[in-house]
């Protein structure tokens, strides 16, 4: 808006009635959330083109209310959206609305109505969102390790065709016991009084899969790591490198030499699989690793993290685990 036509703006503040002074005000809160929104995409700005790298980046006008870019070498176009997940996505306006209700971990109808989109887009929108905060996993941690696994039943969630009976309402499997077809495992690892997480979908828990998990995670010297007795984790020591404390409840106690545990991890595995199978109401097993990360986002720190944050993580920015 030009500086006359805002200051007519003003100067005519004085002749609205109530009426009229309550529906501007909501009309300024609803742009601010728009604005706000915007202003975060509007800071990742490329400082290099998106297409050839090249550094000879100008300003080349607007396109649906985001800056342009041009490339003085490949002559190319972009924005801040360009080759990230939310590129070509619409209503880039209410991104911070929606990252909001991400960051508190909305079901996608309550994310629907609360941004006033469909619940095909909400869902959609999830998925953008989440796409490049899975590889947000810390790496060379300093401290005490805490590491067991977790199970989630497989879901086929939202697939159109089943290769076994439907389970009515998550109902049990044929047979009794749990059996390995049937349940998908977690790797979760919780680094003792800090906030640092990481987590890893498994196909088995195995001492090679559990390996090559930690193995950026872990630094030579400065990490222990802590598991229960199972066989997947009796030699991490060796092959990690690094001090690893295996304590069996039955014999060991929960606690050992008043110091190792794993009851952080455990507590972890309680908090994620009441949201994602209570409210959640379960979630399809090739989508698993999306939620995990969501649920790093929601873990870290106090009160998680803010909806620009998780809108910076979506363009593909760590703002976790650092």
């Amino acid at each position: 808006m030009r500086s006359t036509a805002f200051q007519r703006l003003l100067e005519s503040m004085d002749k609205l009635s109530m009426a009229q002074i309550e529906r501007l005000g909501d009309a300024l809160k609803a742009a601010r959330s728009r604005r706000a929104g915007l202003e975060v995409l509007e800071k990742a700005r490329p400082v290099a083109c998106r297409r050839c790298g090249s550094l000879r980046v100008v300003r080349n006008g607007h396109r649906g209310e985001l800056q342009r870019y041009l490339c003085r070498d490949c002559g190319k176009t972009s924005n801040a959206t360009t080759d990230t997940p939310l590129a070509r996505l619409r209503r880039r306006e209410t991104f911070e609305a929606y990252a909001r209700c991400l960051a508190k971990g909305f079901t996608v109808r309550q994310a629907a109505k609360a941004c006033s989109v469909s619940v095909s887009t909400a869902h959609r929108w999830r998925l953008r969102f989440l796409e490049k905060v899975v590889e947000h996993q810390p790496k060379a941690l300093s401290g005490l390790l805490e590491v067991d696994e977790t199970y989630f039943r497989i879901s086929h969630k939202g697939s159109r065709s089943l290769k076994r009976p439907p389970r009515h309402r998550g109902g049990e499997g044929a047979g009794r016991g749990r059996k390995a077809s049937e349940w998908a495992p977690v790797l979760v690892g919780r680094l003792r009084g800090q906030r640092y997480t990481t987590d890893k979908l498994l196909t088995r828990v195995t001492a090679a899969e559990v390996t090559r998990a930690l193995r950026d995670v872990v630094r030579r010297g400065q990490t222990v790591v802590c598991t229960d007795g199972g066989s997947a984790f009796l030699n991490l020591e060796k092959d990690l490198g690094v001090p690893a404390k295996s304590l069996v409840v039955g014999y060991d106690g929960h606690v050992m030499d008043g110091v190792y545990h794993v009851q952080s991890a455990n507590s972890y595995h309680e908090r994620l699989k009441s949201w994602v199978n209570r409210q959640l109401r379960g979630v399809a097993t090739k989508n698993l690793p999306l939620y995990l990360a969501w649920m790093r986002l929601r873990a870290w720190g106090a009160g998680g993290v803010e909806p620009r944050d998780i809108l910076t993580s979506a363009l593909g920015k760590q703002v976790i685990n650092l």
